[in-house]
């Protein structure tokens, strides 16, 4: 007996469950909206084909779907939604000796392999291409009517396949419900119909042809504007501002943030008008309420924070048009043309206004000018008229006429330096307009003040100034308004250094905190005789202390009259041959201004210097005034004096009380001595 051996392979393997005919991933499309008076429009419909469901019947001609597939689709035009692959039975028989009969002679048999191999595949990108709506005219007429054919051919829509649209009960349900549930999923494209004409039962025949065939059905779904017809008169509309500023509500204190809102609507013009709010959110606080919203905050806790201002209400003065309800198939639109409180409109005007002052910052610079140059935010305001207009508001400071500040100061010599910035401009605006008011002051009562940090102090200044000359402002000058800004003339006074003209000893007065406290009691500022009186009696005293008992036999400079203030004010280098100031080296002395403008601001700056000559020295140090103790020509012409014993022994008496202690190292502190020798000569 013959034995037929069968084996079965698969040239083509075919995963039917993945497989795919969409390419790429569609466009994600909004979800329709059922809420009526919605300025947009959702509309799903079935993508139409001409075979199928309602349509011609599915090919089933081996011959006509490869010519489909080969095609390229090309020769069914009008067929969409449908992907096919093509294969080819490939067929091996081969003779072999299966036994031997009881003669000995061969029993031949046959080895067949077979499998399908896959050959070229084809599927429409119907699903993965936008459609205008000509495309689906007929189904969206015949679902929705022309009138919403028309709004979407009107609005330049596009139908997109829509992956999240229900598959219709009845393909989820028998063979094709299974095939679709492991294939296709529950929503988006469906197979209406899929057929396989591979079988692995039995061998295939060589070149004998087979297919897998199926054809979906799918959904596309188009989101458009409708231009309906507002009355253009007749839009909600808010009418008013929100603003904050810094304000000195406390003169002894730092600013404060003041908040403002207030708005209303033209509410004549509407059929009706409800639910009016308006709130203002800063922070913590929260304020609601119809009327104008007023308050104060702490600066520094909203400092950098939003305030949010927000108002609405409600009207109506329209239908409510266009609702449109259900997926899929089941999707309906219909026109509502009630105008109740159904078809209410909500106006609303809210905004963010950054509260980005700048209170306490510190600028700093190497100059001044780079300091000048900046403005700080004071105030920022929304403004609705209806139209929205922004506007920040800011302070600034700026040199004032005749000031001849000097960021870096090359001297010939070691001599003086101004400890006063000079005069500066102030200028500010506020959206409040306050600053306009008669008694607008924007500092606080104390005013601004500062330190002056030297390279160097003299010696007998170093304890008392370790911390830095002390600045203090006057009393703003009020320049009054010059356009919409309000302008301040600022000038600072700085701590008195006297200087004993013979010695050149130094001491300090602490003119600064004098003028704070006078202003800080309402008081006149020191008059100069009395400047001159204490700093003059205080210097005296120090030079006692200083040189351990040496009385004071000296004059002070710059002391005759008001003219010498600036005077006092002036850093002097020091010439002790101890100073680490060398001459051509550059040097900084730094300033610092605080409790500046409405923003309690700090400036620091640096005056930087340097000097070519030492003020004295030997020739040896390129020195202005050359200090020779022995002269270096021959001496010609001398007086002879006679002293008695008594006289020599008083002489050296004196010497051994005269003190030969010297301030900077070369100027001696004890200018009695000269007048002692000659008591002592009887000389005049």
């Amino acid at each position: 007996m013959l034995k037929r051996v069968i084996s079965v392979f698969c040239l083509g393997i075919l995963l039917f469950p993945n497989f795919n005919f969409e390419g790429s991933k569609p466009l994600e499309v909004a979800a329709a909206t059922t809420a009526p008076i919605k300025d947009t429009i959702t509309l799903t419909v079935k993508f139409p084909d001409t075979v199928g469901e309602g349509f011609g019947v599915e090919p089933t001609d081996p011959e006509e779907i490869y010519q489909m597939v080969k095609s390229g689709g090309s020769s069914h035009p009008q067929r969409t939604g449908w992907g096919a692959i093509l294969y080819e039975c490939v067929r091996t028989d081969t003779d072999y000796i299966a036994g031997y009969d009881y003669y000995g002679n061969p029993i031949w048999d046959v080895h067949t392999v077979s499998g399908w191999r896959q050959g070229e595949a084809w599927s429409t990108e119907d699903s993965h291409v936008p459609h205008q709506p000509v495309e689906v005219k007929k189904e969206i007429v015949q679902q929705f009517g022309q009138e919403m054919y028309e709004l979407a051919e009107a609005a330049g829509a596009l139908f997109y396949y829509d992956d999240t649209t229900p598959v219709p009960a009845r393909f989820l349900t028998g063979d094709i419900g299974e095939y679709n549930k492991r294939v296709n999923g529950i929503n988006g494209r469906y197979s209406i119909y899929y057929k396989d004409t591979t079988y692995t039962d039995s061998h295939c025949q060589n070149g004998e042809k087979a297919y897998f065939y199926r054809n979906n059905d799918f959904f596309v779904t188009a989101t458009f504007d409708v231009e309906w017809q507002e009355p253009e008169d007749k839009q909600g509309t808010g009418l008013g501002r929100a603003y904050w500023e810094l304000e000195r509500k406390d003169k002894n204190g730092l600013s404060e943030v003041a908040v403002y809102s207030s708005f209303k609507g033209e509410y004549d013009k509407h059929v009706a008008v409800r639910n009016i709010k308006h709130t203002v959110d800063l922070d913590t606080k929260h304020v609601e309420q119809e009327g104008p919203i007023e308050f104060y905050i702490n600066a520094k806790q909203v400092q950098n924070k939003n305030m949010q201002y927000a108002f609405e209400y409600e009207y109506t003065n329209k239908k409510i048009g266009w609702v449109c309800t259900g997926a899929g198939e089941e999707q309906r639109c219909h026109w509502d043309d009630r105008s109740d409180w159904r078809a209410v409109q909500k106006f609303e005007l809210n905004g963010s206004i950054p509260v980005d002052h700048q209170q306490g910052k510190a600028e700093k610079s190497d100059k001044l000018d780079d300091v000048l140059v900046k403005k700080w935010v004071v105030g920022r305001e929304d403004k609705y008229g209806p139209l929205k207009e922004s506007k920040a508001y800011y302070e600034q400071y700026s040199r004032a006429e005749g000031n001849e500040w000097q960021d870096e100061v090359k001297l010939k010599t070691q001599t003086t330096l101004p400890m006063t910035p000079g005069k500066f401009m102030y200028s500010v605006e506020l959206p409040s307009g306050k600053h306009k008011d008669g008694d607008f002051y924007p500092l606080k009562k104390t005013q601004s003040s500062g330190t002056y940090q030297a390279a160097e102090l003299d010696e007998s200044l170093q304890a008392e100034f370790a911390d830095g000359v002390q600045l203090q402002q006057k009393v703003l000058t009020d320049k009054g308004m010059k356009a919409e800004q309000r302008k301040f003339e600022s000038e600072f006074v700085s701590d008195m250094f006297f200087t004993a003209s013979g010695t050149g000893f130094m001491s300090g007065y602490k003119y600064a905190e004098k003028v704070k406290q006078a202003i800080k009691n309402d008081q006149a500022l020191p008059s100069f005789s009395q400047v001159v009186q204490e700093g003059t009696a205080k210097g005296e005293a120090e030079f006692v202390q200083f040189t351990k008992g040496v009385p004071f036999e000296d004059d002070w400079v710059f002391t005759k009259s008001e003219e010498d203030f600036p005077h006092l004010q002036r850093y002097s280098l020091p010439v002790t041959p101890n100073s680490e100031l060398l001459p051509k080296e550059t040097y900084k002395n730094q300033l610092e201004l605080v409790d500046m403008g409405l923003s309690d601001l700090s400036f620091t700056f640096d005056q930087s210097f340097s000097f070519e000559h030492f003020l004295f020295g030997s020739g040896y140090d390129d020195a202005w005034i050359i200090e020779q103790p022995e002269s270096r020509f021959p001496v010609t012409e001398f007086e002879t004096v006679e002293l008695t014993h008594e006289q020599v022994k008083a002489l050296a008496a004196a010497e051994r009380q005269h003190s030969n202690n010297k301030i900077h190292n070369f100027r001696f502190v004890d200018r009695t001595f000269p007048d002692k020798v000659r008591e002592i000569r009887g000389a005049k």
